[in-house]
């Protein structure tokens, strides 16, 4: 059944002072275009979340982000690029710096119940 997928999944959480517009509106136009643009992404797909089950224990999550690539070695390509770069610089204005405001996690099994 064709070749291995490399997915990463990406709880990102925006800093307290910017807006979720905002947020939305840099993540839509120019965070996510950039990544969807590099050859070596097979699949890019943000979701947008209001938290609703937060106990006060953690910040809320603003967004996953689900990407795909083709390799592990597909997924160093992309991240040596200069547009990776520049994604990356850009989000330091938008995101949180530590791995609470962005924590990317290898999916290593889907399960689709229904």
């Amino acid at each position: 059944m064709g070749t291995a997928v490399l997915t990463l999944m990406t709880v990102i959480r925006k800093r307290t002072e910017i807006s979720t517009e905002d947020f939305r509106r840099f993540m839509e136009h120019e965070y996510g275009p950039t990544y969807a643009a590099l050859p070596q992404v097979r699949e890019y797909v943000q979701y947008y979340l209001s938290d609703s089950g937060g106990d006060g224990a953690e910040e809320p999550i603003d967004a996953i982000v689900r990407i795909s690539f083709d390799s592990e070695a597909a997924m160093r390509e992309a991240l040596a690029t200069e547009e990776y770069r520049r994604a990356h610089g850009l989000r330091q204005a938008y995101l949180r710096d530590t791995s609470a405001g962005i924590h990317s996690a290898v999916l290593d099994r889907q399960v689709r119940l229904v």
